[in-house]
């Protein structure tokens, strides 16, 4: 017995009872330690919001010197995700049709929370700026407004005499009441406690699920690329000055192409078009499995791939893209890794959700060989698909094989301080995207062959694409 516990005994055979002052004491050490634990109680709450606002790419750092895929730390994925708030310098150039730019950007001002670019997204994801497009349930023109939203919304904004969804002016102007009214809704709600989330996500949530919807679901406390709000994110580059978001230095993923529109799964008009006749020629030996179709499905899902800076930057970093795939599949050749005896090495067991799929389930797949348990359940998730518990999708269906490596390429800075996409498009050049790729074992004289291939790679790529690789000091890590 413990000279303290002894004490007590004592004590209580003396005294038979606690005494008044004793009892006083318990009571104001009770009311005392009220404080420290509704503090600990509130700490444990906000742990929990942060946690489920990032997701599990928080969590998704491997500290494997040896991991070539591991997401790596720094710069918010949050914010690598989202796509930027569509508050950069308007670039009416995107628009098609120069007649649409005014009303577009008059018709942005109808609150603060809406701008130029966020509308020309939200107009081309809807109809491709298509103002005579009939949708379902009677949508029609630019926006594809319900007949019961326009009815409510809609005016005569171009003084023809009557209010239309077919025509362009009033559609613009009614999508434009219709979106500040719900981000007054989605504003109330944050307000109230209601939701989580930033107020554009949760404004283009409503406008896509109703805002009944959004406070049902407590808003997105869970990041879903797989959504319109981050589909219509990813095409805000094509409506910003410089191809990117200037409120975020991130990237700008998004998720499938819409219906009836491949207008960015291939860039047109500005010479970075891969052809399937090129990709062909590129890797001539390849798997079947690697298709030209999945590739071009897979840029459509992240359409800032390609089509950020100027013609000559597109280029090299599609060229930057097939070289470092080139290389991780020795030409498009192998699905899975070759090295068999490896394969069990790639379960973090300290992992809350385990390795469901079994221990050898997460070895290298696909373009860049996704591996480790806790890629999968990061790449699963941004993309919208199970891939923790059906790993062998990434080696049975091309397009989930080609999303997992440009949602690394896009999204990932692994053993470097920025993305493959981030390092090729701000002049880091090619050595820039071997360092985040696997600089952990091939750069600063790791593995100097392995880099030599992947730079003479990217080499017959550029010339391939008809551009001069860069400087020659940025290519080689």
């Amino acid at each position: 017995m413990s000279k303290l516990a002894a004490a007590r005994a004592a004590q209580q055979t003396a005294t038979g009872r606690l005494g008044a002052t004793q009892l006083t004491w318990l009571l104001l050490s009770m009311v005392g330690m009220f404080p420290l634990a509704a503090m600990a109680a509130l700490a444990l709450i906000v742990l929990v919001i942060i946690i489920l606002l990032s997701g599990s790419q928080l969590t998704s750092y491997s500290p494997d010197p040896e991991s070539t895929l591991g997401p790596g730390a720094g710069g918010s994925v949050l914010t690598q995700l989202a796509g930027g708030d569509g508050r950069g310098r308007f670039d009416s150039s995107g628009v098609p049709d120069a007649d649409l730019v005014a009303p577009i950007e008059a018709a942005a001002r109808e609150c603060d929370l809406l701008t130029p670019v966020i509308l020309a997204a939200q107009i081309e994801y809807a109809s491709d700026f298509d103002a005579d497009k009939e949708g379902q349930e009677g949508r029609k023109g630019l926006s594809q407004l319900t007949p019961e939203v326009f009815a409510q919304y809609g005016e005569d904004d171009d003084d023809s005499g009557e209010a239309s969804a077919l025509d362009p002016e009033d559609s613009i102007h009614a999508h434009a009441r219709w979106f500040c009214h719900l981000a007054e809704e989605t504003q109330r709600m944050l307000d109230d406690k209601k939701v989580v989330g930033d107020h554009l996500t949760l404004t283009l949530m409503a406008w896509d699920q109703g805002t009944a919807a959004v406070e049902a679901q407590g808003g997105m406390p869970v990041i879903l690329l797989d959504s319109y709000p981050f589909r219509v994110r990813g095409l805000f580059a094509g409506y910003t000055v410089g191809g990117t978001d200037t409120s975020t230095a991130s990237p700008t993923p998004s998720v499938p192409p819409r219906a009836g529109s491949n207008k960015r799964v291939v860039p047109e008009g500005d010479g970075t078009v891969l052809t399937g006749s090129t990709f062909d020629a590129m890797f001539p030996g390849r798997n079947a499995f690697y298709t030209y179709a999945g590739l071009t499905d897979a840029m459509a899902t992240f359409p800032a791939f390609a089509t950020t800076g100027d013609e000559r930057t597109r280029k090299r970093e599609l060229a930057a893209f097939l070289a470092n795939v080139d290389h991780e599949t020795e030409g498009l050749v192998h699905v899975d890794e070759i090295d068999r005896a490896a394969w069990g090495t790639y379960c973090d067991g300290s992992r809350p959700y385990g390795c469901p799929a079994g221990r050898t389930a997460y070895h290298g797949r696909g373009p860049l060989q996704l591996s480790w348990n806790y890629n999968y359940q990061a790449a699963g998730d941004a993309l919208g698909v199970d891939l923790l518990g059906n790993p062998d999708l990434v080696a049975t269906d091309p397009a989930v094989a080609w999303r997992t490596a440009l949602w690394f390429w896009m999204t990932q800075s692994g053993a470097g301080t920025t993305t493959p996409h981030a390092a090729i498009t701000g002049g880091a050049g090619f050595g820039g995207t071997v360092r985040s790729i696997n600089g952990a074992l091939e750069c600063g004289g790791g593995n100097p062959g392995q880099v030599r291939d992947r730079v003479d790679a990217y080499r017959r790529f550029t010339e391939a694409l008809g551009v001069d690789p860069g400087d020659e000091g940025t290519l080689s890590c």
